[in-house]
């Protein structure tokens, strides 16, 4: 016997032969012989022999193959692993086998690279199988004859998982749905009988679900025992089901629609048409519509021109209206369509458009049936003196029947006849008159009203006027009756008598009224008169008494200076109000309108003031443009809900350009134009009357500006106002703007009237207590024995405050709020023992200010002082909170005795 492969001659030539690399190192990692010869840069001799083989080595493979090295040398004993190698900008794989061999290592390498490549590739493709697979919802399954049990696993989320599960033939049955599992079960014997790759759809419920199902089977294999393995794929298609669901309805919903719809190229070839439209128009339904052009069928568009001119309507503004006279060349019974075409492209940018239209003929028709009625109507009702006008409710409230107005009655003939309030009147008064026929025919309640206006020739004009709903047969539909009548000269008379009744009432109001204004503004400059005046005498430094009188003058000068004003009434009276133009900083004042309004936002609605140039300074009336931001913020607060309103102001081309912008329900598109004008209310259920920004549309013109908005129905609103920019200077200036509103009374800012009686800053009321106690013995007692406690005082006016400090300061530690805001703030961080609390204040005034408080202290003493002195007004600082109430002029023993008291109770 031949042994070849023992002969030592024959070694060197078998080792030549082998797939693997020998190399022989020693201890210390050198190379002392390599075979057989290899090719591979890397394995050659010259590169190898007589090398440290791991100083040669990338230092990644060296760190991961010294270890077994070592352990080879030192448990002598062979070690097989698997290295990267990454020389040359080329990456290698190779399997090392390691044995121990006389005090060395003998190192087989074999080339693994392509091999490992290989694996890799795989590993990647089956994850890209896993997530198409879990995109797609697949799962697999595989079924054995004998077992009559599935395995399946997968990511279809009804019953799959990742891990192989298993499930009975009769279990997995249980969950089909009864009606589908006759089609399952003959599917699976068909799958037993023969190789069959038919899929099949069926439902199956589980946890109350139920899920669409499709199966398939890809392999049938017969095994040695005689059973069969058969696998497959299961997807869910529940999603795909419910989208094929949807559109089988809408489809057919309009096929079996009243309205004849088709659809067609740009060309003119149809795509689609619903059963109307082929009836109207004499097709079989088996047509094949895609050989057909539109224009070729329909009468209204007998050329491709007449096609093309309706496309472009469609086109420009993604849909256009159309009334289509005799539209049918078969069926002359149609006398009319009534419709609108749609413009839609697909995902592949090809426009088709969509045209659907309702037959007309019957309300023609009966439209010109009632005309030849109106004709014998109009010769009797038309001599009667007044107007009347019948509307049909279910035909958008169109004209049935109209004379001509008692007013006006040469402007209207029998042409009115299918037309509406907006065929003859301005939107505004077409749009109030839709809203009463609604409410008449909503509720069947009828209107009776007086309106006043002007005739053709401009003379005024009194109408009685009223609506009523007529409800019709099964036959006919509710119609509305509308008759005015020509009551001038009754009402006229009626007026004259009223009169004298109504001037006896006004004068008795506005004397209330103006005592009531005129008692705070006296009192205020009074109570620092009287209260220093006692000082005066009470005082032995002359110093003091100097600075007492000083006080008194200047108050003095105030109650003069308030005389004069009440002697200027005829301003007032005619609506003129005066502009004091002064240097005024941007930043300060939005600081002040921030202040103002922080407290009035709604929760979950945020105040933001976005600054820009600190300094920036302008010359301009402070008052108004707060008047005018304040306004616009006080109306964003009306229609913001959530989010937030944002203002600010920056300069652009030299002038000063403010925004407020608001995240609220926006203003209808055909409703921005009317927001500046005067009683323009767009929302019906909102507060105001609607000359607020009519107002600071002429405050902002008066100051030179101009002032706009644009709004997104839905998304928010942004006013924006210019003022002129030019730099500070010394000089202040008056100029007047007239606002008198229509009725002739000075214009408020939506029932936020500005007052225009000087800058009181107090409530009034006397030095009993509000609930009647505080005008006890105690009153005449000093507060010598009272320990020193810290008092806030809220006050605006500086007279007021000093006296407050002449006559507390030696005993207490006053600290001083300028204004409501700050009493708030202050309160806060200082938590003061007692709180005197002035009534009239700017930016927040005492009685809000005391309701915040309260929410933040139920136990503090707060006292009410005002130059209000009416029941009225104690009873509101009661109500806000207040435990006392004192009225200006101020008694210094009633208010010590009072301050005293509550000292004493907290």
């Amino acid at each position: 016997m031949d042994r070849t492969l023992h002969d030592a001659n024959n070694a060197q030539r078998i080792l030549k032969l082998t797939a693997d690399t020998m190399l022989l190192v020693d201890r210390n990692g050198v190379c002392v012989d390599i075979a057989p010869y290899c090719d591979t840069w890397f394995l050659q001799e010259d590169i190898l022999l007589g090398k440290n083989i791991f100083e040669l080595l990338p230092e990644y493979t060296r760190e991961r193959m010294m270890p077994v090295f070592q352990t080879v040398l030192r448990e002598q004993r062979s070690i097989s692993k698997n290295f990267k190698l990454a020389v040359r900008g080329e990456t290698y794989y190779f399997k090392c086998l390691m044995h121990p061999y006389d005090g060395m290592v003998l190192c087989q390498y074999r080339d693994i690279t392509q091999r490992s490549n290989v694996k890799r590739q795989l590993e990647q493709a089956n994850r890209t199988l896993r997530e198409i697979q879990k995109v797609a919802q697949i799962g697999q399954w595989g079924y054995n004859t004998n077992e009559n049990v599935f395995h399946y696993l997968g990511y279809t989320g009804v019953l799959c998982e990742e891990a192989v599960r298993t499930i009975s033939f009769e279990k997995y049955r249980e969950y089909i749905v009864e009606e589908d599992q006759e089609t399952f079960i003959n599917w699976h014997l068909r799958n037993v009988e023969k190789f069959n790759t038919d899929s099949i759809s069926y439902r199956v419920k589980v946890d109350g679900e139920i899920y669409y199902m499709r199966i398939q089977t890809y392999l049938r294999e017969e095994l040695p025992d005689g059973s069969l393995n058969i696998e497959g794929y299961i997807q869910n298609i529940t999603d795909i089901q419910h989208s094929r669901n949807d559109i089988n309805t809408l489809t057919h919903a309009i096929n079996n629609a009243k309205e004849s719809i088709f659809a067609a190229k740009e060309d003119g070839t149809l795509i689609f048409a619903n059963r109307r439209f082929l009836h109207n128009h004499g097709l079989c339904e088996n047509v094949d519509i895609r050989k057909l052009k539109i224009y070729d069928i329909a009468a209204d568009m007998p050329t491709q021109d007449a096609w093309n001119e309706r496309c472009r309507n469609a086109l420009h503004s993604g849909s256009s209206n159309f009334i289509a006279h005799h539209p049918s060349k078969i069926n002359r019974d149609i006398l009319a369509y009534e419709g609108t075409m749609y413009n839609v492209t697909n995902d592949s940018g090809e426009d088709s458009y969509w045209s659907f239209a309702h037959d007309i003929s019957e309300r023609m028709r009966y439209e010109a049936q009632i005309k030849r009625l109106n004709l014998i109507m109009d010769t009797t009702i038309n001599n009667l003196p007044a107007g009347i006008v019948v509307k049909e409710v279910n035909n958008d409230f169109r004209y049935i029947y109209r004379n001509r107005e008692s007013y006006n009655r040469d402007s209207f003939n029998g042409t009115s006849i299918g037309m509406n309030d907006f065929d003859y009147y301005p939107s505004i008064v077409a749009e109030k008159k839709r809203q009463e026929d609604i409410q008449v025919a909503s509720t069947g309640k009828g209107m009776h009203w007086t309106v006043e206006g002007k005739d053709r020739n401009g003379n005024q004009i009194i109408l009685d006027k009223r609506k009523i709903r007529v409800d019709g047969d099964e036959l006919s539909s509710p119609i509305i009756v509308s008759i005015e009548w020509d009551v001038t000269e009754l009402e006229m008379m009626k007026r004259e008598l009223m009169s004298s009744k109504e001037k006896a009432e006004m004068s008795d109001n506005l004397k209330s009224a103006f005592l009531a204004n005129m008692s705070h503004e006296i009192r205020t400059p009074l109570n620092a008169i009287v209260g220093f005046s006692h000082l005066i005498a009470e005082s032995d430094d002359a110093e003091e008494r100097k600075t007492y009188y000083n006080i008194v003058n200047a108050n003095n000068e105030r109650l003069l200076q308030l005389i004069n004003e009440i002697l200027d009434l005829s301003k007032i009276e005619s609506g003129i109000v005066e502009f004091s133009f002064g240097p005024v900083n941007l930043h300060y004042l939005c600081k002040e309108v921030h202040d103002a309004h922080i407290f009035r936002t709604l929760q979950g609605v945020s105040l933001v003031y976005e600054p820009s140039d600190e300094s920036l300074m302008i010359e301009t009336d402070k008052n108004r443009v707060f008047q005018v931001i304040s306004n616009l913020i006080g109306n964003a607060v009306k229609f913001t809900k959530e989010g937030s309103i944002s203002y600010g102001y920056e300069l652009v081309d030299n002038q000063i350009v403010f925004h407020v912008t608001d995240t609220g329900t926006g203003i209808e598109p055909e409703k921005v134009g009317r927001v500046f004008e005067r009683f323009a209310k767009l929302n019906q259920h909102a507060q105001g009357t609607g000359l607020g920004l009519s107002i600071c549309k002429s405050i902002v013109e008066r100051l030179g500006g101009q002032i706009s908005v644009s709004s997104e129905f839905g998304v928010g609103t942004t006013f924006m106002f210019t003022l002129p920019y030019k730099d500070k200077g010394t000089g202040t200036g008056k100029e007047e703007v007239n606002l008198e509103s229509e009725s002739g009374a000075v214009a408020s800012m939506d029932g936020e009237t500005a007052s225009m009686s000087g800058n009181s800053s107090s409530s009034d009321g006397d030095a009993s207590s509000i609930n009647g106690d505080s005008s006890s013995s105690e009153a005449t007692q000093d507060l010598d024995n009272v320990k020193p406690a810290c008092i806030l005082v809220a006050e605006d006016t500086d007279s007021n405050f000093d006296l407050l400090e002449a006559i507390l300061g030696k005993k207490h530690r006053l600290i001083r709020a300028h204004d409501g805001m700050e009493a708030v703030i202050m309160y806060d961080e200082v938590k003061p023992d007692l709180i005197l609390m002035d009534i009239k204040m700017p930016n927040l005034d005492g009685l809000e200010a005391t309701k915040i408080i309260r929410e933040l202290s139920a136990t503090v003493p707060i006292i009410a002082q005002s130059a209000f002195a009416y029941e009225q007004d104690r009873k509101a600082a009661q109500e806000a909170g207040c435990n006392d109430f004192i009225a200006k002029p101020i008694a210094q023993d009633k208010l010590k005795a009072m301050i005293k008291k509550w000292l004493s109770t907290s």
